[in-house]
C-alpha cells in the first residue's frame, strides 16, 4: 500500500511509521520539517496540514491507498482534509481519542458504542466535532476512526498530570519527595505501549471490516494509580513512594487544565473492551505490561539524561498543594 501519515515524530506516530515500514508499505510523511529526521525510505513532504494551500502544494498530484491523520483536532481540520483528499485517498483514518467518551461514565467498561460527551475537556469536545464532521462530510471517501488512550513509548514515563514534562513527577519520587495522586488512587487506568498500538492501527489500513467504524486501541491491562506509582518507584530504585491523595475536584478547582486532565479523563475508572480491534486485526496483542514499558523507558532515559528535565513550576505547585493538604490533617 501507499500510505500518507501526518506528523511522524510524536510518541504514537513515530511507532506507526516504524510499523508501516516493517510491513513493507510505501510511506510518505507530511509535517512542517522542524523536528527530528525521518527513517530512511520515507518520503518527506513539507507542509502545514492546517493551511489548505500549503497542504495542496505539499501533496501535489499524489494519491494514496490510506491516509492516517494525527494532526486533526476539530471539525474544521477534518473538513479541510476532506476537501483536499477528495478523489485521491482509498481510506482516511482519523486519529481521535478515548477522552471523548462520556464523563462521568455510565459504566466503567467502555466499547466503541459507549456514549460520547465530555463537559470538562475542550480537547475532547473538539475531537468529537472532528468525528462528527467526518461522518457527515466523507461522502464516497472510506473512513475509519481510531481512538487511542494514554499511549507512551521509550522516551517518557507517563503520569497522572504534569505541566509539559512528565519526568518531574518521577524525579520527586526518586528524590524521596511526596507526590500527588488524585482521588484515593484506587481508580483503574490503562497505559498502552506505542509499538503495541501501532500493530493495531496499521492492521486497520486497507481493512474492509474497519471502514465506516470507530475502533479504540488500548492495552487490556487496567491498574490503579497507586499501583502505577509504586511500580515506577520500584523500577527506578526509589523505594516506597510518599503518595499524597488529593481530591480530583480540588485539583481541578486550582487549575483549569487539571479539571480536563483529571475529571475529564484520568479520574474515572475505565476499562476498555478491545474485542473489535482484536477481531479486525488478529495480530494485535497489547502484550507490553506497565512494568515492562516503564523498565524500557527508564533504560532509555538513563542513556539520555537530557530527557530528565526539572520543572520548577510543577514542583512549586506540588509543594504548595501538599503543604495545604497536610495542614488539614
Amino acid at each position: 500500500m501507499r500510505v500518507l501519515l501526518t506528523g511522524g515524530t510524536g510518541t504514537i506516530s513515530r511507532a506507526v511509521v516504524a510499523r508501516v515500514l516493517a510491513e513493507g508499505h510505501s510511506l510518505s510523511v507530511l509535517n512542517r520539517g522542524n523536528r527530528e529526521p525521518l527513517p530512511e525510505g520515507v518520503e518527506h513532504l513539507v507542509g502545514d496540514v492546517r493551511d489548505e494551500a500549503s497542504l495542496r502544494d505539499a501533496l501535489g498530484g499524489r494519491e494514496f491507498d490510506a491516509v492516517v491523520q494525527f494532526l486533526a483536532f476539530d471539525g474544521e481540520d477534518v473538513e479541510r482534509d476532506l476537501r483536499v483528499l477528495a478523489g485521491r485517498a482509498g481510506q482516511y483514518v482519523l486519529v481521535s481519542s478515548c477522552s471523548t467518551y462520556l464523563k462521568p461514565l455510565p459504566h466503567h467498561v467502555v466499547t466503541e458504542d459507549s456514549p460520547q460527551g465530555n463537559p470538562y475537556s475542550a480537547y475532547a469536545r473538539d475531537k468529537i466535532a472532528g468525528e462528527e464532521a467526518l461522518r457527515a462530510g466523507a461522502g464516497d471517501l472510506p473512513w475509519t476512526i481510531v481512538r487511542p488512550s494514554h499511549t507512551y513509548g521509550e522516551r517518557t514515563i507517563p503520569t497522572n498530570f504534569h505541566f509539559g514534562n512528565p519526568w518531574a513527577a518521577w524525579q520527586r519520587v526518586l528524590d524521596g519527595k511526596p507526590v500527588i495522586v488524585h482521588g484515593d488512587g484506587e481508580s483503574l487506568w490503562t497505559f498502552t505501549w506505542n509499538e503495541d498500538f501501532a500493530v493495531g492501527l496499521v492492521g486497520l489500513l486497507g481493512n474492509e471490516g474497519a471502514l465506516g467504524r470507530a475502533v479504540h486501541i488500548t492495552s487490556d491491562e487496567s491498574i490503579t494509580w497507586n499501583r502505577a506509582f509504586r511500580t515506577v518507584a520500584g523500577v527506578i530504585g526509589a523505594g516506597e513512594p510518599d503518595l499524597v491523595h488529593v481530591p480530583s475536584a480540588t485539583l481541578g478547582a486550582l487549575r483549569e487544565d487539571l479539571e480536563a486532565a483529571l475529571l475529564g479523563d484520568k479520574a474515572a475508572t475505565i476499562v476498555f473492551d478491545n474485542t473489535l480491534v482484536k477481531s479486525l486485526v488478529p495480530a494485535f496483542d497489547a502484550r507490553t505490561t506497565w512494568a515492562e514499558g516503564v523498565a524500557r523507558a527508564w533504560e532509555w532515559m538513563q542513556a539520555h539524561p537530557d530527557s530528565r528535565r526539572p520543572d520548577p513550576a510543577y514542583d512549586a505547585f506540588c509543594d504548595d498543594v501538599i503543604a495545604r493538604v497536610r495542614s488539614w490533617a
